[in-house]
C-alpha cells in the first residue's frame, strides 16, 4: 500500500488486514515468520487474522497452508476487490478530506453527528487527520467549522493525491473518482506533449478551486514565461483560467518521455526559462540535464511550488525541498533512460504457419529477456526506442532487420540476435 493510503485507515485491524493482504498479493507464497518480518506483526496475530480473513473473503481467494508457509491466489479477482473495498466504507478520514476539499463547514459536534460516532470518538479521529496532513503537506484544519489551511498548491497537492494516486477507496468514493477519470482529452499542444490523463485530473482540481474562490498568487517579473506557458495550453484546448493557472497547468502535466531526447531539453530551456537568454544556454553537454532540472525548478517556484510533502525515507535527510526535488527528478530520468536502453521494440514479418510463427516468436521473446532487454511488441512506437524487424522472408537489407530463415533453427535465431544487439549497442 502507499503511504498515503496507509496513513488515512484509522481502525487498526483494517490496516493490519490490507498490509498482510498486499504481502501476499505481491508475494503469493509466504511463510509466517517473513509475513512477520516484512509487516512487523507477531507471527501469533498472522496467524489469528489470516483464519479471520480466509472467512471474511469466502470464494474470492485461495489461501492454503499454516506455520510452514501460506500460499494466495484468486478465485474471483472482482469478488475479492468488492470485499476489499469494503472494509474502508466506514473509514472515517476519507470520508473527511472528500467533505473537506468540498468546501463543507461543519463544528465538531455536527460532524460527530455526520459520522455516527461520539464527539470524543471525532475528537480523536481529527487529531489524527491534523497529524497526517501537517506531516505530509504543512496543511492545517482551523476554526469552529473545521476549515483546510495552506499554501493553495499544497492543498491543490493534497486533493490530487487523494482523487488520483490511491490504489484503494470506500465505493462512494471511488464513483467519484471514476467519474474525474473519464476519457481523457485528445486534444494536441503544439509541439509539446502534455499528458492527457493529468491534464484531466489536474484541470478538475483547478476548476474546483477557482469555483471556491481560490486561485494560485501572481508572481510578478516573470510574465513572458508565463505567457509562453499559458500559450501551450491555448493551442490545445480553450479554458478561462487565469494566465498563471495555466502556467501551473503545463507544467504539472508535461510528459517526461519527451525530454529523454536533450535537444528537447535545450529547447524547452530556450523558450520558457525565467532568466536571460544568455543565462539560459547549455555550456556543456554533460550539464544539460541538471541546467534543465534547475530549470524546471525554477519555473516550479514561480508558478505553482516544489512539493512539499515527503515520504518515511525522506524525512531523516537533512535536505532542502529544492534538493530533494532535482535527486527525485534526476532519479526518475536516469531510471527511464535506462528502461529505454534496455527496451526493444520488436515488429514480427513472418511468414508460415501459424504455428511455425509463434513458435518464432517464442524463441525471439525468450532470448531478448535472457539477454537482460524488455521486449515491446504492438502498435506504439517511440523514435526513443531501439526498433527490430524480425522477419523468414526473402533478405529484408538495413541496421533494423535480423533476418532468419524459411524454417529457422533455435540456435540459428540466437545467433542472428546476438549479432544485431552487438551491433546496435557499440
Amino acid at each position: 500500500m502507499g503511504l498515503l493510503l496507509t496513513q488515512l485507515i484509522y481502525q487498526v485491524k483494517t490496516k493490519r488486514w490490507l498490509t498482510i493482504m498486499n504481502q501476499l498479493e505481491e508475494h503469493q507464497t509466504m511463510t509466517a515468520l517473513e509475513l512477520a518480518e516484512k509487516t512487523r506483526f507477531t507471527e501469533r496475530t498472522i496467524r489469528s487474522d489470516i483464519k479471520e480473513m480466509k472467512l471474511y473473503f469466502e470464494s474470492s481467494i485461495v489461501l492454503i497452508g499454516g506455520d510452514t508457509g501460506y500460499h494466495f491466489s484468486f478465485h474471483s479477482p472482482v469478488h475479492y476487490m468488492k470485499k476489499k473495498q469494503a472494509l474502508l466504507d466506514n473509514e472515517p478520514l476519507f470520508i473527511l478530506i472528500d467533505q473537506l476539499v468540498e468546501g463543507q463547514c461543519l463544528t465538531n459536534q455536527e460532524w460527530a453527528e455526520k459520522l455516527l460516532v461520539s464527539t470524543a470518538s471525532f475528537a480523536r479521529i481529527k487529531r489524527r487527520l491534523v497529524q497526517v496532513l501537517k506531516e505530509h503537506y504543512q496543511v492545517a484544519i482551523v476554526s469552529r467549522l473545521n476549515q483546510l489551511q495552506g499554501s493553495e498548491a499544497a492543498i491543490r497537492q493534497l486533493m490530487y493525491d487523494f482523487y488520483f494516486t490511491l490504489a484503494l477507496y470506500p465505493k462512494e468514493i471511488e464513483k467519484k473518482v471514476n467519474q474525474l477519470s473519464l476519457c481523457p482529452s485528445s486534444a494536441r499542444f503544439g509541439k509539446w506533449q502534455l499528458d492527457s490523463l493529468r491534464l484531466n485530473q489536474w484541470g478538475y482540481v483547478v476548476h474546483k478551486r477557482i469555483t471556491q474562490g481560490n486561485t494560485l498568487p501572481i508572481n510578478e517579473g516573470y510574465e513572458e514565461s508565463q505567457q509562453k506557458l499559458a500559450q501551450v495550453l491555448d493551442e490545445g484546448i480553450k479554458t478561462s483560467f487565469p494566465a498563471q493557472e495555466k502556467a501551473a497547468l503545463v507544467l504539472l502535466t508535461l510528459n517526461e518521455d519527451q525530454f529523454l531526447n536533450p535537444l528537447r531539453q535545450v529547447e524547452f530551456i530556450h523558450q520558457f526559462s525565467l532568466h536571460p537568454r544568455e543565462k539560459a544556454l547549455i555550456q556543456e553537454a554533460e550539464h544539460r540535464v541538471d541546467h534543465f532540472f534547475e530549470e524546471m525548478i525554477s519555473l516550479m517556484h514561480a508558478f505553482f511550488q516544489l512539493p512539499s510533502h515527503r515520504g518515511a525515507e525522506n524525512r531523516l535527510v537533512d535536505q532542502s525541498e529544492e534538493t530533494l526535488f532535482f535527486n527525485q527528478m534526476m532519479k526518475v530520468y536516469v531510471e527511464n533512460k535506462k528502461q529505454i536502453e534496455q527496451s526493444l521494440f520488436v515488429q514480427f514479418d513472418l511468414m508460415g504457419s501459424m504455428a511455425l510463427q509463434e513458435w518464432i516468436k517464442r524463441q525471439v521473446r525468450r532470448y531478448v529477456q535472457e539477454a537482460g532487454y524488455c521486449l515491446l511488441d504492438g502498435t506504439t512506437k517511440s523514435a526513443c526506442l531501439q526498433q527490430v524487424t524480425i522477419t523468414n522472408k526473402s533478405l529484408v537489407l538495413g541496421s533494423t532487420s535480423v533476418c532468419l530463415s524459411k524454417i529457422p533453427e533455435t540456435r540459428e535465431i540466437q545467433q542472428a540476435l546476438a549479432s544485431w544487439m552487438s551491433h546496435f549497442s557499440k
